[in-house]
C-alpha cells in the first residue's frame, strides 16, 4: 500500500458517528463576511446606517447573496483542497486582490467622468463535472485514481462562467454570470466599458461582443437600468425607480473594478489558495508586471493544475491582467485596456434610451450574461417547485433558532439545475445550515460506493421514518467547514456535520456551528419532511 492509499484509508476510516455534546469551545460568529469578499466595505458602510430588526434581516440577506454564489462556484469536488498539514502561505491570492483593489480605487478618484475599458476573453469548454462525479462511484479505481478524478472535478468549478456584479434598485448587488452557449467551439472576447461620475455616483456599464450589446447596467440618479437576457440570445432593457434606502457604492472598485468579479470566487479561509510562485514579466505594451501564481493544494499537499495568474503593474500595484488556467489551458483572461477621464459617457446614464426594438434586432450571441446565480429568501413552495429532485426541510424550525432564510443557487456542476441552502440563525450561535442539490446526491452516493468497496462502513443511524443519518465530526468534516464558511460563518471549534439520506435518495448536508444533544439531533432528523408536504405554521 503506497502512502497516498494509506492516507486515503485513514481518511475514510474517520467517517464515524459522533454526537457527544461539548459546549466548551463555542466561538462567536464573525459579524462580517471575510475581508476578501467583494463589496465588503460597501456592506459595512450600509450596515452602519441601519439599525434594529431591519439591520439584522438585511445583513443576513447580504451574506446569503454573496455566500450562495460562493457555494455555487466552489462545487462539491473542492474537498480535496482541505489538506490538514499545509502551513499558511506568506501571501494568498486574497491578499493580492485586496491590495490591488485598494490601489484600483485611485482610478475612480480622478476629476471628471472616469472611463474604464477591459477585455474579457472566454474560452470554450465542456463542463464534465457531473460525468466525473459518476466516475467516483467506479469501485474498480484505485485511491490514487479516485483523488485524480476529485482534482478534475474541482478544475471544472469555473470553466464556463465568470461572476459579474450589477446593482439593483434597492441598492443591493446582484451576481450575474458570463456564459457561452452549449456547443461553442471558439473563444469570444468581450469589451467591458464603464463610466463613473464620482460627484453624483452615477454610472453606466456596457458589455459588447461582435458589435452586440450582451449586458448593460446603469444608474442615472433616479432609476436603475439593467439588461435582461432573452432565450433567443438577445437582450431587452428594464428600468426600476430606486428605493428610499438606495445608495450608490462608495467604492466603485469593488463593483466596477477589474478584480470585482474574480474576487467573489475566492475566500482564503475556505479555499486556502497559496501563492505558488512570484515572477517578473513584461506585457505586450511594455508594462512591467509582477506575476503571482495562485493555485490549489490537494488533499495530499500537492499542487493542482488549476490556478490563477495575477499580473500586477509594478508602477502602481494595480492588476493589469488575470488568467484562469486549468489543465494547462486558459479558460478566462481579463485585461485592463484603458483608464482615462472624459467629459461625458458614450452611453447615457439613462439606458432606457437603448431601444428594445433595436436590441431585439441584434444577431443572437453565443455569449450571454445570466442573472440566475442566486436568489435569496425564496419560499418553501418555491424550492419544491424549482428543484429537479425531491427537496426537504425541517417540519419545525430548530427551537434554538429565530430566523430562517432559503436561498436558491445555481448548481454549477449540474447546471442549469439548482442548489438550495436553508440557513437557520441562532442566538446562541449554533446556526444550522441545510444544503441539498443533485450534485450532492451523486457525490455522496459515489463516496458510499468507494467506502464500501474499500471494505469500510459508514456508521449510520436508521430512524423510524426511514431516514438514515451519518456524520463526520472534527477537523476532517470538510463539508461542515465548507458549508458554514460559504454562508459567512467562521466554524466553531466544536462544529458538527451530518449527512441525512432520505428515502427518495436526496443527500442532505446538515452543518451545525456547535454541538447538539442527542435529543436535539434526533429532533432534527425526525423533523425532516419533503418540502412539498410542508405546512406553513
Amino acid at each position: 500500500m503506497n502512502p497516498n492509499e494509506r492516507k486515503f484509508e485513514e481518511l475514510m476510516s474517520k467517517m464515524t458517528f459522533d454526537d457527544k455534546p461539548d459546549y466548551r469551545h463555542r466561538d462567536k460568529l464573525e459579524q462580517e463576511l471575510l475581508a476578501a469578499f467583494a463589496r465588503r466595505q460597501w456592506q459595512q458602510e450600509r450596515k452602519s446606517r441601519q439599525n434594529g430588526v431591519w439591520r439584522t434581516i438585511m445583513q443576513n440577506k447580504m451574506r446569503l447573496v454573496t455566500a450562495a454564489a460562493v457555494i455555487a462556484i466552489v462545487g462539491i469536488g473542492s474537498w480535496a483542497m482541505f489538506h490538514q498539514g499545509v502551513e499558511k502561505p506568506m501571501m494568498s491570492s486574497i491578499e493580492i486582490l485586496a491590495k490591488a483593489q485598494a490601489a484600483e480605487k485611485s482610478l475612480f478618484a480622478k476629476t471628471g467622468i472616469v472611463h474604464l475599458v477591459s477585455e474579457i476573453t472566454v474560452y470554450p469548454t465542456t463542463n464534465k463535472g457531473a460525468e466525473l462525479i459518476e466516475k467516483l462511484g467506479d469501485t474498480k479505481k484505485s485511491s490514487e485514481e479516485w483523488h485524480k478524478i476529485n482534482r478534475e472535478i474541482f478544475s471544472q468549478w469555473m470553466v464556463s462562467w465568470l461572476p459579474i456584479s450589477s446593482l439593483k434598485a434597492n441598492g443591493w448587488p446582484e451576481t450575474n454570470r458570463i456564459k457561452l452557449s452549449e456547443g461553442s467551439q471558439q473563444a469570444y472576447t468581450i469589451q467591458d466599458e464603464s463610466w463613473y461620475d464620482a460627484a453624483t455616483g452615477r454610472f453606466t456599464r456596457v458589455m459588447e461582443t461582435d458589435s452586440n450589446i450582451i449586458f448593460a447596467n446603469s444608474y442615472d440618479g433616479s432609476f436603475i437600468y439593467q439588461s435582461e437576457s432573452m432565450n433567443n440570445g438577445t437582450i431587452k432593457m428594464k428600468s426600476e425607480a430606486v428605493t428610499a434606502n438606495f445608495k450608490a457604492p462608495d467604492n466603485p472598485a469593488e463593483f466596477l473594478g477589474l478584480t470585482a468579479g474574480v474576487q467573489q470566487c475566492l475566500d482564503e479561509k475556505c479555499l486556502r489558495q497559496p501563492v505558488q510562485s512570484v515572477t517578473n514579466d513584461v506585457l505586450a505594451d511594455g508594462t512591467k508586471v509582477t506575476v503571482y501564481k495562485a493555485g490549489y493544494t490537494g488533499v495530499m499537499g500537492e499542487q493542482s493544475n488549476t490556478y490563477y495568474l495575477f499580473k500586477v503593474r509594478q508602477s502602481d500595484e494595480i492588476v493589469a491582467e488575470i488568467e484562469y488556467i486549468t489543465n494547462g489551458k486558459p479558460q478566462i483572461i481579463i485585461r485592463r485596456v484603458l483608464s482615462e477621464s472624459v467629459e461625458k459617457p458614450e452611453f447615457s446614464w439613462n439606458l432606457a434610451e437603448l431601444s428594445n426594438k433595436e436590441l431585439a434586432g441584434q444577431t443572437p450571441s453565443a455569449v450571454t450574461v445570466a442573472s440566475d446565480v442566486a436568489t435569496p429568501n425564496i419560499s418553501v413552495r418555491d424550492m419544491a417547485e424549482r428543484a429537479s429532485f425531491e427537496t426537504h426541510i425541517f417540519a419545525t424550525d430548530p427551537n434554538w433558532t429565530q430566523q430562517r432564510i432559503i436561498v436558491d443557487v445555481l448548481d454549477t456542476m449540474s447546471a442549469p439545475k439548482r442548489l438550495f441552502v436553508i440557513i437557520y440563525k441562532a442566538q446562541d450561535n449554533r446556526d444550522v445550515i441545510l444544503a441539498q442539490s443533485e450534485t450532492h446526491n451523486k457525490y455522496f452516493a459515489s463516496i458510499t460506493k468507494q467506502v464500501e468497496a474499500a471494505g469500510k462502513t459508514i456508521q449510520k443511524t436508521v430512524y423510524p421514518n426511514g431516514y438514515k443519518l451519518w456524520a463526520q465530526a472534527g477537523p476532517m468534516a470538510w463539508w461542515t467547514d465548507l458549508t458554514l464558511r460559504s454562508c459567512g460563518i467562521e466554524p466553531a471549534a466544536n462544529r458538527s456535520g451530518y449527512i441525512v439520506e432520505t428515502p427518495s435518495g436526496t443527500a442532505l448536508i446538515i452543518a451545525v456551528n456547535g454541538q447538539l444533544t442527542k435529543e436535539e439531533l434526533d429532533g432534527l432528523v425526525n423533523s425532516v419532511i419533503p418540502a412539498k408536504d410542508y405546512q406553513v405554521k
